[in-house]
């Protein structure tokens, strides 16, 4: 038999060049041309096979494996799993530029030529017969002998000519209104898959409804078409579909797992496509699922959910969660969801309650919490002493906020802002002098340096009056630790703005000769009365001049009247008795006797009136007259 050299056209399909092989050995249709071999006319064939018809043929097995369709082709068009099983459609326009059939024409989902613009032919329009891959002529209708190349084609729409340039690796302005990972190049392999994975799982809502099983495989252009506009729906306007569609299955679904919610679609994508390589598909959903979904989202389920681990895109948290966020015990922010004090949805399903708690809500309790501070974070901002720092407070340099004027979860006392408008106030009071008499700052301003503990607070009060400034500042250091006044301007308005001195328990002991424990009984009883002072942890109390004149003006100790009088107390308690005048007794300890006695001078003067003159006073008084 005389041998024929037939090259195969660019991007020709297998079934078409045996066809046109087998017309230049005369036969009618490859089937005769494949007998030679013992060989039928099928979809692809194996190695063995196609080496046999090489030989047979004296053809380049390179050539015939080159268009031969694979279950693993990187080429989409030349994937077995999506080759038209019977049917063969064609472009008219394509046939009668060069009368072959491209490879491209065989995929399922290519219904479109993209370099004519117009759709796929897959009957014949002269007689209706479907054209099939084992007719007898490329050209024409082996029912009827219509020409194929004469017939005027159907425009297609920009779905079908984005979708099969896509599919095809070809350019086409169409695939402009793709999302940007499909608008040039060539596509994934499993490119087919892929899209009708979208045609039948992601649909937005209303649309008609898709066989829950598998999706059956088209086998007309038209039946193509039907799964190219469902997958255009969810690929433009890009990503509103998607978005849409994800965010109806939150809204909808039952159950507080991601799976249970969205549907099976979210695993099956999981498991059939890398997220990486549909990584604008992965994004989106990620995105979606992290700023809308509001049930468990697992850890295990985070890993594994397409392709991030970035949870500062997650918008939703789990009150366990939420309270690690926040330093928190969990129980306690559920309640306050619960109890709808916090913002937060409750999921409950039978026994099982699932509290959800979105990321604006604990962005705005962080930003409370963060507003306030502790006392010790208060008193390290503003870089002073423990001791000076409760003077300050005392003084009203800081307001304490109670439980219930700090917003919820807030534990700090102390604003921040309060804190940094004193710094600021205090630093820019600073008031230069040419010669300070002796700087100190606001650590030395105690007894140790010559100011009296009842007046510290005074001094500090004028300080953050304005009424005593800053002389100088040490930028170096933070807060107010690096104010510094000057002495004189301290001591001078002491003595301006109180005169009144003041004396601790002790230091009234040395000067009156009464005992401490005394003056302290007359203190609790509230005889004499007095102000407390703090030292740190430590309390004392201070009587004041006024108060100490206050004090005797009012009551004198029994115990001083008899040391005048050269007698004992209860000789003179007895003397009394007559013009019964009342004796004060302060608190008493249990050790027995009686100490700190008082009398008041109201009762000595109107005792001393009620007394009787005896003879021998008359005699001497009426002597004092002569």
């Amino acid at each position: 038999m005389m041998q024929i050299h037939l090259n195969p056209f660019a991007g020709e399909a297998l079934h078409s060049y045996l066809l046109r092989l087998a017309q230049g050995y005369g036969l009618q249709n490859s089937k005769q041309l494949l007998k030679a071999v013992s060989l039928k006319p099928r979809l692809a064939y194996d190695a063995q096979q196609l080496g046999l018809f090489a030989e047979e043929f004296r053809l380049s097995v390179d050539v015939l494996v080159a268009m031969n369709p694979t279950p693993e082709s990187s080429t989409p068009i030349l994937n077995l799993k999506h080759q038209r099983s019977a049917g063969s459609p064609i472009c008219p326009c394509c046939v009668r530029e060069a009368p072959y059939i491209r490879a491209l024409w065989d995929h399922e989902l290519i219904t479109a030529c993209p370099l004519h613009g117009v759709l796929l032919m897959d009957v014949c329009p002269g007689c209706s017969e479907p054209i099939t891959r084992e007719r007898e002529s490329i050209t024409h209708c082996q029912h009827c002998n219509r020409s194929f190349s004469e017939t005027v084609a159907e425009s297609a729409e920009s779905y079908d000519l984005a979708l099969s340039a896509l599919i095809a690796g070809a350019a086409h302005p169409a695939r402009a209104l793709l999302p940007m990972a499909l608008q040039s190049g060539s596509p994934p392999p499993d490119i087919a898959a892929f899209l009708a994975y979208l045609a039948t799982h992601i649909q937005p809502a209303n649309s008609i409804p898709v066989r829950a099983g598998k999706e059956p495989r088209p086998k007309t252009i038209q039946e193509s078409r039907g799964v190219l506009r469902r997958a255009w729906s969810a690929l433009t306007p890009w990503p509103t579909g998607v978005e849409a569609f994800i965010e109806a299955r939150i809204r909808e679904g039952e159950g507080r797992s991601v799976h249970q919610r969205v549907g099976r679609w979210l695993a099956i994508f999981q498991r059939q496509f890398d997220p990486k390589v549909y990584g604008f598909f992965a994004e989106v959903v990620e995105r979606v699922l992290h700023e809308r979904f509001d049930g468990s989202f697992a850890l295990r389920h985070r890993g594994m959910l397409l392709r991030s681990e970035n949870a500062d895109a997650l918008q939703w948290f789990s009150a366990a969660e939420a309270a690690r966020l926040l330093g928190i015990a969990p129980d306690i922010l559920t309640n306050l969801v619960v109890k709808q004090k916090v913002p937060g949805r409750v999921h409950q399903e039978g026994s099982n309650r699932f509290v959800a708690i979105h990321r604006e809500t604990i962005d705005q309790i962080k930003e409370h919490r963060g507003g306030y501070l502790s006392a010790t974070d208060a008193r390290r901002r503003l870089n002073i002493s423990k001791t000076c720092f409760e003077r300050f407070t005392q003084a009203g340099g800081l307001r304490r906020y109670k439980r219930d004027e700090r917003p919820l979860l807030v534990a700090g006392e102390f604003r921040v802002e309060d804190v940094d408008k004193v710094i600021n106030q205090l630093v820019g009071r600073v008031r230069k002098k040419p010669r300070p008499s002796r700087l100190i700052g606001l650590e030395d301003i105690s007894a140790k340096h010559g100011i009296s503990n009842a007046k510290i607070i005074s001094v500090l009060q004028d300080i953050l009056h304005g009424t005593i400034c800053p002389v100088a500042h040490v930028t170096e250091l933070s807060g107010l630790a690096g104010l510094q006044f000057d002495k004189a301007d301290i001591e001078t308005c002491i003595r301006d703005s109180d005169p009144d001195a003041s004396f601790s328990v002790d230091d009234l002991a040395k000067v009156s000769g009464w005992k401490a424990g005394v003056i302290k009984k007359w203190i609790q009883g509230g005889f004499l009365r007095a102000v407390e002072e703090r030292h740190g942890k430590a309390k004392r109390d201070v009587v004041q001049l006024s108060a100490l004149i206050k004090f005797l003006l009012t009551y004198t100790p029994t115990a001083e009247l008899s040391s005048q009088l050269n007698t004992k107390t209860q000789y003179l308690i007895q003397s009394w008795r007559p013009a019964q005048i009342e004796i004060l007794t302060p608190p008493q300890d249990t050790s027995g006797g009686q100490r700190g006695l008082l009398v008041r001078n109201a009762d000595l003067a109107r005792a001393a009136q009620l007394r009787k003159p005896t003879i021998r006073e008359l005699a001497e008084q009426l002597g004092a007259c002569a």
